[in-house]
């Protein structure tokens, strides 16, 4: 069995080292905050809604403790208009994975009591913030060191791939923050009289951003909404930089609903912040990245990357939170069946490569056709798709599976011949 190295504890790290120790490996999970650190003192840099196929994973390992009591979402409700000021164009309902349930759940509780429990595991948890120099240490004294920092400094010792880096630069400047109903009645209630299913909600300006509202177990409050906004740089959502607070981003955020989607209007005084958790917010940007299958340190050690560091993806399709545990499942099972045999610059290729080909292409590619300007292929599956539910049905199983879609995305005659299933009509591309 493979001694293995984690550094950085969020759930990619936790997935992994769970994965690991279930095989009978040796783990060190090392972990820049302690379970009440992370719980109490941090922000809930992760609020994807993850999939019922992912947290299958949590299950399998024995990790879910929430699933059962978590506000179940089914599918999404999406409204896409030109541009902001304008009425709704295009509406799109759609079930994930054909109505199976998921949610956003809190990471921080998540992980204090993945973090918690470990050592019951047989692991080795260290709490303390890795530099560059210790992590070549580190590096030296196993078999595997892996990388799970997330989008940290830390990070940039292994190096952007640029090949499969489609952007260089933010491509949205990023506000979230948790919300609940003011009034008291349960937020399922804010949708309810325009779909019977639980919906993440999607709205979508071409000209100014996107933003959406994802059903989120909160560590104390419960059920409530994850809003999470994504402006165009100097767009008319690109309101919230210098923003110190979650009230302030809520504030502002229900200024945008009041202004630009009459179609939320209704319930936007009844939304207000989670005001006793100072830290369920954020502001921020970063650009998408994908980074190679390996660095190499200065002492001749290496480290290879998982989740987020692996693959930092914008958030618009909620793809980053469901990779992370996919990916640290995946090479974790890629160390066991490895064996005794040496972990090399040539075996981390090898598994980068079946990682980026089983997952991270597709996902990448789903993901980054929603950060531009749509195709004619895009926009003749996204027309067939407000035009028909069972079409809406399958776009929207493209989010877990994003392989079953993306062909259609970006090849014209496939596109085609997606409308045509569902019965759209087509006009041929200008």
């Amino acid at each position: 069995m493979a001694k293995v190295n984690i550094i950085g504890a969020g759930p990619a790290g936790c997935v992994m080292a769970y994965a690991l120790l279930r095989d009978g490996h040796q783990v060190t999970l090392y972990s820049d905050r302690s379970p009440d650190q992370w719980l109490n003192h941090s922000a809930p840099t992760g609020t994807a809604y993850l999939w019922g196929e992912v947290i299958d994973i949590e299950r399998e390992l024995g990790m879910d403790y929430w699933s059962h009591d978590m506000f179940r979402g089914h599918g999404v409700l999406f409204d896409r208009a030109e541009h902001v000021g304008g009425h709704s164009s295009k509406v799109m309902k759609g079930r994930f994975e054909y109505g199976r349930e998921g949610c956003g759940i809190d990471q921080r509780m998540r992980v204090h009591r993945w973090l918690e429990d470990l050592e019951g595991r047989a692991g080795k948890l260290v709490i303390e913030s890795v530099t560059p120099e210790r992590l070549d240490e580190i590096a030296l004294d196993g078999d595997v060191t892996v990388l799970a920092a997330g989008k940290a400094d830390l990070a940039r010792v292994i190096p952007r791939d640029p090949a499969r880096s489609e952007f260089d630069k933010p491509q949205r400047n990023l506000a979230m923050a948790i919300v609940r109903s003011k009034s008291g009645r349960h937020v399922r209630e804010w949708f309810s009289d325009r779909w019977d299913y639980v919906p993440t909600k999607f709205d979508f300006f071409a000209d100014a951003g996107e933003f959406f509202w994802v059903p989120y177990m909160h560590k104390t409050a419960g059920h409530t909404y994850a809003l999470l906004f994504e402006a165009k740089p100097g767009g008319e959502f690109d309101r919230f930089n210098g923003l110190t607070s979650g009230e302030a981003v809520t504030e502002a955020a229900k200024d945008i609903m009041r202004e630009h989607t009459p179609w939320e209007r209704h319930f936007a005084d009844d939304v207000e912040y989670v005001s006793e958790d100072r830290h369920g917010w954020l502001t921020g940007r970063f650009p998408p990245t994908v980074r190679q299958a390996f660095g190499r340190l200065p002492s001749g050690g290496l480290v290879m990357p998982i989740g987020d560091t692996a693959i930092a993806f914008d958030p618009i399709c909620g793809q980053g939170g469901n990779f992370a545990n996919r990916s640290a499942k995946f090479i974790a099972d890629q160390i066991t069946s490895h064996g005794d045999a040496k972990f090399d610059e040539i075996w981390m290729t090898k598994v980068n490569y079946m990682l980026w080909s089983t997952y991270g292409k597709n996902q990448c590619a789903f993901n980054n056709t929603f950060l531009q300007k749509l195709s004619p292929a895009a926009q003749l599956v996204f027309d067939t798709c407000c035009s028909n539910d069972d079409a809406g049905d399958a776009f929207y199983y493209a989010f877990p599976h994003p392989e079953t879609l993306v062909p259609a995305l970006t090849d014209w005659n496939v596109a085609k011949a997606f409308a045509a299933r569902h019965g759209y009509p087509v006009r041929e591309a200008a």
